[in-house]
């Protein structure tokens, strides 16, 4: 963890200003939290080579400090009138801003995930076993990234989808290849797997453990 609240603040100021960078400049219009750490760790930004991820508190740390960060932005850049942000764990995305959608956009900060993350108390407070809850049910995409990739490839789809878009997918194939129809086994069994991969990756996306 983080060895005092000032290395805190300096880092959030840090994440905060160079997220802002990448999210203008990225010439993706989605990322993943995924993505958006490596590109923070790389020589170009190179705002996250300090931290130590080895055990659950410090990947824990990362991925609140990430979010704390990211809700802080997205007021930010309503302020700015630059645009809204939409926040999840596999999409992250600047919407342009628009004047008349300005007030509805501003419901982020009121739900209970985004309270969770802008409290940097619970940085402190949360226990190791409600750290290690968390991540077995959020961090599957960041432990294991190529997994998601693997699966949206198996359903022959390519990142950024929606669940639903997933889902159409999966009847679409799973009834093409049934066994019943002149597929194979083998092929069916590799359709449900990855849709069983996905649904445990896009069902726990937005932390539903946190109350």
């Amino acid at each position: 963890m983080l060895e005092n609240d000032q290395n805190s603040d300096t880092l959030i100021f840090q994440l905060c200003d160079t997220i802002k960078t990448v999210i203008l400049t990225s010439s993706k219009p989605t990322l993943s939290e995924y993505e958006l750490i490596k590109m923070l760790q790389s020589d170009q930004y190179n705002t996250l080579s300090k931290l130590r991820f080895d055990q659950s508190e410090q990947l824990f740390q990362l991925h609140f400090l990430i979010f704390h960060s990211l809700y802080k932005l997205q007021q930010t850049l309503l302020d700015e009138k630059i645009g809204y942000l939409e926040i999840s764990p596999l999409n992250i995305t600047l919407t342009p801003y628009k004047e008349n959608e300005s007030n509805e956009l501003t419901f982020s900060h009121n739900t209970k995930i985004a309270q969770y993350y802008l409290n940097i108390e619970n940085l402190k407070n949360t226990t190791k076993q409600e750290i290690d809850q968390l991540l077995l049910s959020f961090w599957k995409t960041f432990i294991s990234p190529d997994k998601h990739l693997e699966s949206l490839k198996v359903l022959e789809l390519t990142a950024p989808v929606s669940y639903d878009e997933i889902k159409i997918q999966y009847k679409k194939l799973a009834s093409k290849h049934h066994p019943d129809k002149g597929g194979t086994k083998e092929k069916a069994q590799q359709i449900n797997q990855a849709m069983a991969t996905l649904n445990s990756i896009y069902k726990n996306r937005n932390l539903a453990s946190i109350k």
